[in-house]
């Protein structure tokens, strides 16, 4: 199975690195990977960095980097550029951000998923959140979204999302680059309204999620947004907003009932090209409920 893998970056060399480095590691038989870093033009060594990391690739068996460096109108906008460039033997694509990682062998569980639910358009699975020295805070597994919950509550998270790219090619949905922070809240909105078949893998920990402080999902311009949106959508999603939020937390923890929690995790860390595995004491699944890095 050939995965094509999109990463926007902009100034964020630190992070990016790992984010190469995670994706780099998941060829092995059966797996293929197009990797391709789509930069928005970085004035810090982003650049020479992707560079050279082609020119240390190249010729690696199973693995193919691309990358290009311009002006773009957001994150949005460069995940859009770089999706136009996906091979056509493509079989599954998602964007992985530049301070996620991906986990050892995640690609390999995410090939035996489709192949597992057959027909499935979208293939959802779980992933850690972790803070700026990659500690643990808590992990989250994926629920099956619903319709009028995903009007104003994004129930899907791009980091652990992977699409069949036939299904994707077909429906033919972007992002908006309108927006530019909840541009994933409104992209799954439109996708589910094509009515996709979705799979869910609980036990399948994919992605490692990083709270960096300077998520755009944290910044107060996400307010202005979200409002913006919910003048977008049915004036039912609107008054049942609050009630909506509330169902996806509680379908969220109460799927975590279900199975064993994790009790460790293997990442990439800054300067480093080997993963360091770190042991998690107290599993959770409920972000919040402790201090970042406490495990």
């Amino acid at each position: 199975m050939k995965f094509y893998i999109v990463t926007p970056t902009y100034n964020s060399l630190s992070w990016v690195q790992r984010c190469m480095l995670s994706v780099a590691d998941q060829v092995e038989e059966g797996v293929e990977v197009h990797h391709h870093v789509q930069d928005g033009g970085s004035s810090d060594e982003t650049v020479e960095y992707l560079k050279s990391w082609q020119a240390e690739h190249d010729g690696v068996a199973g693995y193919t980097f691309t990358w290009e460096s311009t002006k773009d109108a957001g994150m949005y906008d460069a995940i859009n550029k770089a999706w136009e460039k996906m091979p056509e033997d493509a079989d599954v694509t998602a964007h992985l951000n530049s301070d996620e990682q991906y986990l050892p062998h995640a690609l390999r569980g995410v090939a035996d998923g489709f192949a597992l639910h057959k027909g499935a358009h979208i293939l959802l699975s779980s992933y850690f959140v972790l803070d700026m020295n990659s500690r643990y805070i808590c992990h989250r597994r994926p629920i099956m979204p619903y319709n009028w919950i995903s009007q104003t509550v994004c129930e899907i998270v791009t980091c652990a999302a992977f699409h069949s790219v036939p299904e994707f090619r077909a429906h033919g949905k972007r992002f908006d680059t309108q927006w530019k922070i909840i541009g994933d809240l409104v992209h799954y909105r439109d996708i589910l309204a094509t009515c996709p078949r979705i799979a869910v893998m609980p036990k399948l920990f994919t992605s490692s999620f990083t709270v960096t402080g300077n998520n755009l999902g944290w910044s107060k311009a996400v307010e202005e947004e979200s409002r913006r949106s919910r003048t977008t959508v049915p004036g039912y999603a609107r008054k049942l907003s609050n009630l909506a939020g509330f169902v996806a937390n509680v379908k969220r923890r109460s799927c975590d009932l279900w199975y064993a929690a994790p009790r460790e995790y293997s990442v990439y860390m800054l300067d480093s090209s080997v993963r360091e595995s770190r042991t998690i004491k107290r599993p959770t699944s409920h972000w919040g409920c402790r201090e970042e890095g406490e495990v």
